[in-house]
């Protein structure tokens, strides 16, 4: 299976990773949402129901003591139309009293649908010594046997409802009022701790899905963005650099030239170039093999990084052969001292697998005349001053020259006839 295919299923699975993490954490964002939602709405709901229970024991308070004062009028009447007002009065309030109190049994305690009385109140309303309940009904009793009196026993039944049943029922309902706010007290603190319980569980799960979850999830993509940049300039070196030396190679020597030339006409400096050849190279690579022609190039590699400057551009543009742009602008002679030191520490014997090796170096030099129509121009100069130099011996450096050109053409000719 190729590597492509390889990383092809590699990317397929972390993609399926990713979308199934993804749809996981949703889930689970999702699931929260309405958890919080729910238990918010219940939450509200209760508080919403004991606010009205609040409301109706505080409305029963308020209706018993205008019930007391339509009595106290109906007790006092002295005609017959102020007798029947305050009857109305007194049977129109305690109606609504009673209504009040038949909805809270029906809705806020366990002989309803619901029970939404806490212990405390609801021993308020159902167990001595308050008895709301049971204060009530007497307070009715009593309520009804005044409406039902006549004359001097008006009057008794009066301070009846007052001595025997409003005292009584006050107190209660006082006391039913006071825990019902504390209840709805109580009901906001218990939201307030709830909502700070539910916030801490949604910020824990939310750190839980960001380290098990988008955490590894970021630390894959980060991988595999790594790799791909890192495989991206892989790619790139390679279209640039020489396999074997990991020297630039010609493509890059075109581009550094074009930036090197626009450089040298900054500084009004001129652009050398120096054109290296390896004399016996072919004898140590079709004797020895390709191997050791291969660490002999190597070798060679290592030399002329020596031997150069840190400045300095080398590509590898041939088999044995090199390119060397100064890129100090030191023009001739700064290249000329740079070759002659190659030259004389390119032919230093060394040793390769066992064998001895020896080979040279010979080197043509060119400066970029700013007549050049281009770039091609100073490579073709430093190419004649190169085989110039190899004809007068191998192991030397000439300078380009109409001489080198004369004598290179002579060649040519010779050659064609």
């Amino acid at each position: 299976m190729s590597e492509s295919a390889v990383d092809s299923k590699a990317d397929k699975r972390m993609a399926r990773r990713i979308r199934r993490a993804y749809m996981l954490a949703l889930s689970i964002i999702a699931f929260m949402t309405l958890g919080v939602f729910v238990i918010e709405r219940g939450s509200m709901q209760r508080f919403s129901e004991s606010a009205t229970i609040l409301n109706v024991a505080g409305k029963q308070r308020m209706l018993s003591q205008r019930i007391a004062i339509f009595s106290s009028d109906f007790a006092r009447a002295d005609n017959a139309s102020a007798t029947l007002l305050a009857a109305e009065n007194i049977v129109r309030t305690k109606t609504e009293m009673a209504d009040a109190y038949a909805w809270l049994l029906e809705n806020a305690t366990s002989f309803g649908k619901a029970d939404h009385l806490t212990p405390d109140t609801h021993a308020l309303y159902f167990s001595e010594p308050h008895n709301v309940d049971r204060r009530l009904r007497e307070y009715f009793e009593k309520v009804n046997a005044l409406l039902e009196s006549d004359g001097d026993a008006r009057k008794a039944r009066n301070n009846a409802v007052y001595v025997d049943a409003i005292g009584p029922l006050v107190v209660s309902l006082d006391a039913a009022v006071s825990q019902l706010e504390q209840d709805a007290k109580d009901e906001v603190d218990a939201a307030r701790r709830l909502r700070v319980a539910l916030m801490i569980a949604v910020l824990l799960v939310l750190f839980a899905e960001w380290f098990f979850i988008f955490r590894p999830l970021a630390r894959m993509v980060q991988h595999k963005t790594k790799a791909l940049e890192q495989a991206h300039e892989a790619v790139a070196h390679a279209a640039m650099h020489d396999p074997l030396t990991d020297l630039p190679n010609r493509r890059m020597l075109d581009t550094i030239l074009e930036t090197t030339l626009a450089q040298s006409y900054r500084l009004g400096k001129p652009l050398t170039i120096c054109h290296l050849d390896l004399d016996q190279f072919k004898a140590v690579n079709d004797t020895l093999g390709h191997s050791v022609g291969d660490k002999v190039l190597l070798h060679a590699t290592t030399v002329l990084r020596n031997a150069t400057r840190a400045s300095d551009f080398i590509a590898r543009v041939g088999g044995d052969e090199f390119v060397i742009v100064d890129c100090t602008f030191g023009g001739y002679e700064g290249a000329s001292v740079m070759a002659e030191r190659i030259v004389e520490r390119m032919a230093r014997p060394f040793e390769v697998d066992g064998h001895i090796c020896r080979i040279g170096a010979s080197i043509g030099i060119a400066v970029h005349d700013p007549d050049d129509e281009d770039l091609e121009a100073i490579m073709y100069r430093a190419d004649i001053a190169l085989y110039h130099a190899k004809e007068l011996g191998r192991g030397q450096v000439q300078p380009w020259s109409e001489d080198a050109l004369v004598a290179f053409e002579g060649r040519l000719n010779q050659s064609a006839a």
